[in-house]
């Protein structure tokens, strides 16, 4: 009895494996259901690229096509390893995934969802850097260019004025690879090393007589501690940095990461006690840029100190430019989900062929362009 027991141990031992095993094997029978895996679509960006993810869900849930399509909110990455663990326990698998990880820890929820052979599209957050399994396996990898951010704001400023060995003072948003990628833009463009491509398709290089110098860079630009994607951060370093300098010893220009910078800059100089730092900003700031498409900044560029009232001003003389990529993209990534089931070639989105990327170029919003955009749905801001 005992060695029967034993049996029976074993066997039961080998059919829990295989059922934890089947999804490599991929021999569960195809069902009709795309996952969207996104943030909640509460705030911010990617709670406006959530928001774009939802209508487009509804339209083409609405159309009566094969597919269906269901989208799965998580507010944190256990949640969303959780939703992935359950839709890879159902009994069909999957006919895609479109996801947007919450960060790395999810990393090996989505392996698995390679391993099954799923067809797997990325979206901003991306994986594939740290997976060479999910590199493999999946369709294509879609962000926004980081690289053309920063690019986008050195091409500003070098429109408005700025020449070579001029100080310049950087706010950076972390230290992940979207703030290097952004910094690294930013100064190849004054090199020449690197052009601004827009989202029109047009390509900018700097002039042979306004390129810096190695030097200039490193002697010229002043980075800030990292104020890690918060507002608060960004006046207690900037109120520091702002204190006890002239016209003649404030940098002119002003690199900024996120929207979200730029408002507590402006929160902090309208207080009555910040007078003098806002006298020298304004009369001295060319430039100050920001990155994201926030509505609250879009409506400071929006309007005039005179016609601000109580509301947070827009400086006079001060130019506020905010390179965005548009969170509707997510759109176009559940889109070419659909196309490739149906079987189109989606490879010819590739903007990189070698990794199978395809990088969302900003569009620089500023006054005059948002009053001349604003009505475009690409170019809706978020909350």
């Amino acid at each position: 009895m005992k060695k029967m027991g034993i049996m029976l141990l074993s066997i039961t031992i080998l059919l829990v494996l295989a059922a934890g095993n089947v999804w490599a094997t991929g021999s569960q029978q195809a069902g009709n259901t795309v996952y969207v895996f996104g943030p909640t679509p509460d705030h911010g960006w990617t709670g406006s690229a959530a928001r774009f993810a939802e209508e487009k869900i509804a339209q083409l849930n609405a159309a009566g096509g094969k597919y269906t399509y269901v989208f799965r909110a998580a507010g944190s990455p256990d949640a969303q390893i959780q939703q992935i663990e359950a839709m890879l326990a159902e009994s069909k698998k999957p006919a895609g995934v479109v996801i947007q990880a919450s960060d790395n820890m999810v990393q090996a929820a989505v392996e698995r969802i390679a391993q099954a052979n799923i067809p797997l599209i990325l979206f901003d957050r991306l994986l594939d850097g740290t997976s060479p399994l999910i590199r493999e396996k999946m369709l294509i990898a879609m962000s926004a260019d980081n690289y053309a951010i920063g690019a986008g704001a050195a091409y500003y400023m070098v429109e408005k004025g700025l020449t070579p060995g001029e100080a310049i003072w950087e706010l950076p948003g972390d230290n992940s690879a979207v703030s290097v990628e952004r910094g690294t833009g930013f100064r190849e463009f004054l090199t020449g090393k690197r052009p601004f491509n827009d989202d029109q398709g047009q390509s900018h290089t700097i002039a042979a007589n306004k390129k810096w110098t190695d030097a200039q860079i490193n002697s010229s630009i002043t980075s800030s501690q990292v104020a890690n994607w918060s507002r608060d951060n960004a006046k207690t370093y900037f109120e520091s940095y702002i204190a006890g300098k002239t016209p003649q010893t404030l940098a002119k220009w002003l690199w900024t990461m996120d929207d979200e910078f730029v408002m507590g800059i402006l929160e902090l100089l309208q207080t009555p006690a910040k007078a003098a730092e806002r006298e020298v900003f304004e009369s001295t700031v060319k430039v100050i840029t920001g990155c994201g498409g926030l509505t609250a900044l879009y409506d400071v560029m929006g309007r005039t100190k005179a016609t601000a009232g109580n509301q947070l001003y827009q400086p006079d003389g001060v130019a506020i430019m905010s390179p965005t990529c548009r969170p509707g993209f997510f759109v176009d990534a559940i889109q070419l989900m659909e196309d490739a089931l149906n079987g189109k070639d989606i490879t010819v989105h590739y903007t990189d062929k070698a990794t199978k990327r395809f990088h969302e170029p900003p569009h620089l919003v500023d006054t005059a362009s948002w009053a001349a955009n604003k009505n475009n749905p690409s170019w809706r801001g978020f909350d």
